[in-house]
């Protein structure tokens, strides 16, 4: 047996495999957070497409899932707040912050994920992601013949300028 990717501990068979298999339906929104993370280390795209309501199904196929995440290699999960989505609970939200890798370059991936609860079965419905802010340099541009910010009187080219 393997311990489940979603982090929790678990054996994947007791954990997130069991929902993805069908053989049960996950109780909160986080369970199904964490399945539908599991689902992508696992390449099980179609209990992806399956888990998103249906309202907001148009777009979501599982082969442009899986041609988006193919690129991707997942390497964990941090589940950093939920809010509502209990058992009792008809929407629910659970931040969370999904650590994958690119061509062995590490990258993270935060999202506020909005769930809501049809019957006995949680969907996902949408969610916003934080995306980090490029670098900018906010000063001018120096151009190598212009003369050095710092007051030499030289070309930036010939003082300051990084080699």
């Amino acid at each position: 047996m393997s311990l489940c990717p979603c982090g929790s501990g678990l054996e994947l068979d007791v954990c997130c495999g069991r929902y993805i298999d069908g053989k049960a339906k996950a109780p909160t929104a986080e369970a199904l957070m964490r399945a539908r993370y599991t689902a992508h280390c696992l390449k099980k795209y179609d209990f992806l497409t399956d888990t998103t309501h249906p309202e907001f199904r148009e777009g979501a196929s599982a082969e442009e899932i899986q041609e988006w995440s193919s690129f991707m290699t997942w390497e964990g999960l941090d589940i950093l707040e939920t809010s509502a989505g209990g058992e009792n609970d008809s929407t629910g939200e659970v931040k969370f912050c999904a650590h994958y890798s690119v061509k062995n370059i590490p990258q993270e991936l935060r999202e506020d994920a909005f769930f809501r609860r049809e019957g006995e079965e949680w969907f996902y419905v949408d969610g916003t992601v934080h995306a980090r802010q490029p670098v900018r340099n906010a000063g001018p541009k120096i151009g190598r013949n212009d003369p050095c910010p710092c007051g030499s009187g030289k070309k930036y080219k010939k003082c300051c300028m990084p080699r």
